[in-house]
C-alpha cells in the first residue's frame, strides 16, 4: 500500500494521474476491502464463540469444536495478514 500511496502523491503533485495508476490504486483498495471484510467475519466468529469452560474452569464437551473453530479462524487470519510472507509492517516475534 505504501508504494501506491507514494505513486498517487507524486501524481497529485505533478498533476499527471494516469489511468493505469488509478486502476492500480482501485485494485489495491478493492483487495484491502475484501481482506477487511474477511477479517471482520473472523472476529465475529471469535466474538460469538462461547468459551468451552464451565464456572469452575473445567473444559466442557464443546472444547474440541471450539478448538477447531479457533484454529481455523487463526489460520485464516494469519493468511489474510500475510504472516507467511514478508510484510511492510515491522513486527517483533516472540523469542523462543
Amino acid at each position: 500500500m505504501t508504494d501506491i500511496l507514494q505513486k498517487l502523491q507524486s501524481a497529485i503533485e505533478s498533476q499527471s494521474a494516469e489511468t493505469e495508476l488509478l486502476q492500480e490504486a482501485l485494485q489495491e483498495i478493492r483487495e484491502m476491502k475484501q481482506k477487511r471484510d474477511a477479517l471482520e467475519e473472523i472476529l465475529i466468529v471469535l466474538a460469538r464463540t462461547k468459551l468451552p469452560w464451565d464456572d469452575e474452569e473445567d473444559p466442557v464437551e464443546a472444547l474440541p469444536h471450539f478448538k477447531e473453530r479457533y484454529l481455523n479462524a487463526m489460520h485464516e487470519a494469519s493468511r489474510l495478514l500475510g504472516l507467511d510472507v514478508r510484510s511492510t509492517i515491522t513486527r517483533t516475534e516472540p523469542k523462543t
